[in-house]
């Protein structure tokens, strides 16, 4: 997607921006567009929203500014991307048949890899962000599937034929996600729940010297507990081998605990959390593999669902549920 310089003119006179200067789009994102703008006021991040607005939509997109709006009222410590309001007094526009909303761009860089610091500051910035958001009173209404739901979906990936490397490789793989579902089916999940972000990577933090300094893309954020955002730190930060990947599990904790103590049972239960977790990914990965729907290649969906594997087959390895 492209935005001329005329449409920049008219965003900035919507949000009360001042004079554009210069416009350049941001390269990544699967599925929004994010342009930098400079203007004489400063400069703003315009985020063009990529899927289309339905109820739900709308609804998340309310949850996320809510969440965002208080963090950003209550002095969180980190940068994050606050929605401005326009001249009408929303925080969304549109178009040419599409929406966007704006926010102040954050300073900050991103990292090409992870390293033990950065996964330190990670863990501690989950931390802070999970001691803010506890007393909010705000559920975001996205829902994920329930083990039902996914052995459903399993049963109809069985009936797929090995006619391509993609089905092939799920096939070889489906024994190991049902009997982890099987495994997970019956424990009760339920404790610390909150808006958790659920996307904590460094794609989504921007750093200086190593220290997360911002925190970026809120759009997933739903109503979970807050072991299932450090178990999702763990996946991201995953390094294979039994030793290092148990030794991350142990850093992150560590540092997590530093600023936000956890339970035994939530400690005991981050791992299971994770299996679950890519249990739904599984699914979730070899459906998108397959589709252009989205404007991510299928080629990076194939990579998540290989990822996703691996780092199953370590937990099933490290758990004892490995046949």
């Amino acid at each position: 997607m492209k935005l001329t310089r005329a449409e920049a003119e008219k965003i900035a006179g919507e949000y009360n921006l001042g004079k554009v200067k210069s416009l350049k789009p941001f390269s990544g994102g699967w599925v929004n567009y994010n342009f930098d703008l400079a203007t004489d006021k400063g400069n703003f991040v315009i985020r063009v929203l990529g899927a289309e607005i339905k109820k739900n939509t709308k609804e998340r997109l309310a949850t996320e500014f809510k969440v965002l709006s208080y963090l950003h009222e209550h002095s969180f410590p980190y940068q994050i991307p606050y929605p401005l309001k326009n001249r009408k007094n929303n925080y969304i526009a549109s178009l040419n048949k599409t929406f966007l909303w704006i926010y102040p761009k954050l300073s900050g860089n991103h990292i090409p890899h992870y390293t033990e610091e950065s996964i330190k500051s990670m863990a501690r910035a989950l931390a802070t962000y999970h001691k803010y958001v506890k007393n909010i009173n705000v559920k975001p209404s996205r829902k994920l599937d329930t083990p039902k739901q996914l052995l459903k979906k399993y049963q109809s990936m069985r009936k797929e034929k090995p006619n391509s490397q993609r089905n092939k490789f799920m096939l070889q793989n489906l024994d190991l996600f049902e009997n982890c579902l099987d495994r997970i089916k019956n424990i009760d999940f339920k404790i610390n729940m909150l808006p958790i972000h659920y996307d904590f990577h460094k794609g989504n933090m921007l750093f200086k010297n190593n220290q997360v300094v911002g925190i970026l893309d809120f759009e997933r954020m739903i109503y979970a507990p807050r072991m299932q955002d450090i178990a999702q730190l763990i996946k991201c930060t995953y390094a294979a081998g039994d030793k290092k990947f148990l030794g991350n599990v142990s850093l992150i904790v560590k540092e997590y605990e530093r600023v936000n103590p956890l339970t035994k049972k939530e400690k005991a239960l981050i791992l299971p959390m994770l299996a679950k977790d890519n249990c739904r990914m599984f699914e979730v990965f070899y459906a998108l593999s397959g589709s252009s729907n989205i404007k991510a290649d299928e080629k990076a969906e194939f990579s998540c669902l290989k990822w996703t594997i691996n780092v199953q087959k370590l937990i099933a390895k490290v758990l004892g549920w490995a046949k």
